[in-house]
């Protein structure tokens, strides 16, 4: 068995580095996908620490020219699933078929059905209320298939702070790589100008303080039959103890009344409240501020939250913010170009936040 973590396209770099923090070893990496070794240890460190990955899973098998539907049923049958789940436990299945042999997902389906009834006496496909569900992913791609278990359960993305969000709000796990890939100094002021619901201050916050963004969540792998029960919690204890007792200057401002709720009660619930530096203010009024010094990760609106205002407008005095300090260090994400604006120079690289296309301007 592996660990296979998911990740957003193009976050692969930093999800990479999160696992050698984590001095874990890399055995594969591709698009979207990498994979470590697998231990009870393992499983419950990298759910625990999840900043840029989307969901964790135990692969079971991979193998190559699955092109037949008899090759597919014994496949899923060598699996010991009687060592691996309750019979009781009900069990998800959900299949892809990409450029495969076997295109139809519900014979794979079907197929799973066959082979798993002859494995396990009983098993069911409706939830029940007594046993937690086991959902099982079965991937083809050009007929190598994969057959995962979700450890995770819920999306890491979803952070347990943002219980309300604003219209296209920026994914937890998109807020935490740009804050990783700014290279934070912490010595530094931390600013976002456009703060929204909180993510990339509360992110930063968590980042600087080397807090495991899954403290205080359970997971799908809690209870399956072949992993100790009380891996996670002498995981948690160590990651207590990993904590750093400093403070960090981290401010936050917006000028939107429903974002301004949304990120106060969010604040709340993170704990971060009264740690964070939070105003009413339009960032404009830095226009008349000089030698700014500031590490800026910041995500301006897109025409989703902008009414009577002149986007065009909003983005030339964005610009003008960032050319008149020099030592500024800014990471900006947004759907507007506005490259020809900006006269130090900048990388731009596109990345999707959610399904819409986006574009990320580096300082040099």
């Amino acid at each position: 068995m592996n660990i296979v973590l998911t990740c957003p396209l193009w976050l692969e770099s930093l999800a990479k580095k999160e696992l050698e923090l984590l001095w874990l070893p890399i055995l594969n990496s591709q698009d979207k996908q990498i994979t470590t070794a697998f231990s009870d240890e393992n499983l419950a460190k990298v759910n625990l620490w999840s900043r840029i990955w989307n969901k964790v899973y135990i692969e079971l098998v991979k193998k190559n020219n699955i092109d037949s539907f008899d090759k597919l049923f014994d496949l899923i049958k060598s699996i010991k699933w009687s060592n691996l789940i309750l019979e009781e436990n009900p069990i998800i299945i959900n299949a892809t078929s990409i450029s495969s042999t076997l295109e139809s997902v519900p014979w794979i389906q079907k197929i799973w059905k066959k082979a798993i009834v002859d494995s396990l006496t009983t098993w069911f496909l409706r939830e029940n209320d007594k046993f937690p569900s086991i959902y099982v992913e079965i991937v083809l791609i050009k007929d190598t298939c994969q057959i995962l278990i979700d450890s995770s359960w819920d999306p890491l993305h979803k952070r347990w702070y943002r219980k309300q969000s604003v219209e296209a709000p920026l994914r937890e796990n998109l807020a935490a790589w740009l804050v990783l890939l700014s290279s934070w100094r912490f010595r530094e002021n931390f600013y976002d100008f456009f703060c929204w619901s909180w993510t990339i201050v509360i992110e930063a916050w968590l980042i600087a303080k080397n807090i495991a963004p899954w403290l205080n969540r359970n997971f799908a792998f809690e209870k399956f039959k072949f992993i100790k029960p009380w891996i996670l919690e002498n995981e948690k204890n160590k990651a207590k103890e990993k904590i750093m007792n400093k403070t960090y200057n981290i401010f936050a401002s917006d000028l939107d009344e429903d974002a301004l709720k949304i990120a106060s009660d969010n604040a709340k619930i993170a704990w971060v409240w009264d740690i964070i530096k939070f105003e009413k203010r339009d960032f404009r009024d830095f226009l008349t501020e000089k030698d700014l010094a500031w590490t800026i990760v910041s995500n301006p609106p897109y025409w989703l939250r902008l009414q009577d205002e002149n986007i065009d407008k909003l983005y030339k005095d964005i610009a003008l913010l960032l050319n008149k300090n020099r030592d500024l260090r800014w990471w900006v994400i947004t759907d507007y170009q506005f490259g020809d604006l900006i006269k130090w120079e900048y990388k731009k690289r596109k990345l999707y936040n959610w399904w819409k296309m986006c574009y990320l301007y580096i300082k040099k």
